[in-house]
């Protein structure tokens, strides 16, 4: 029960506290890309918990071979990037051969895998040093993340570019980055990142 009281706080934390896209900023481009087309959220976003939560499960269990253990952190980002991009070519290629998916759905996986989030997030386990069961709740919870993220930036953009009162040189992409700015300042004060000092 343990085990998945630490799976759940880390996959809470992850969403709420370290919300990534907004505190650490990975991902942000691709979620106000999403924003804008909401329609692909949902396939983007169980691309991107698979993504997450598999690499973050390998690379967790490769930290327990003393050798790849005692490498130095440019060296483990290589080896965590090295497993991601493995991962990517394994589910492209199987996706392929099983389901001969149409060439949209290969350029999809390709936007999810290789996303700045799902890379961060066996960086962050392994600072963190967590767990095989929090780096998996952090890989769901990151993917969780990326739609709340998303969900929020969406409600502004409709709100915002129905508002009158913006002034024409700051509508569209301007407000945009302003807003997403006010969200990620909320996140950080959540978190108690200290980011100015």
């Amino acid at each position: 029960m343990n085990v998945f009281f630490d799976m759940l706080s880390a996959a809470v934390y992850a969403i709420f506290v370290q919300n990534l896209v907004f505190s650490g900023g990975y991902g942000a481009s691709e979620a106000m890309r999403m924003a804008a087309r909401p329609k692909r959220l949902a396939s983007t976003a169980l691309m991107i918990v698979y993504f997450s939560t598999l690499t973050a499960v390998i690379c967790r269990t490769l930290d327990n071979y003393d050798y790849i253990a005692s490498q130095s952190q440019s060296i483990h980002f290589l080896i965590f990037t090295g497993a991601l991009t493995a991962v990517y070519f394994i589910t492209c290629a199987l996706t392929f051969l099983i389901l001969k998916p149409p060439k949209k759905l290969m350029t999809n996986f390709g936007i999810a895998a290789l996303n700045t989030l799902v890379l961060a997030i066996p960086l962050i386990n392994y600072r963190s040093s967590s767990t095989l069961w929090e780096s998996i709740g952090t890989g769901f919870g990151s993917g969780i993340a990326f739609v709340l993220a998303t969900l929020l930036i969406s409600a502004g953009f409709s709100k915002l570019s129905s508002n009158k009162k913006i002034p024409p040189m700051f509508r569209g992409t301007p407000v945009m980055f302003i807003y997403t700015a006010l969200l990620s300042l909320a996140f950080m004060g959540i978190s108690g990142s200290n980011a100015f000092a």
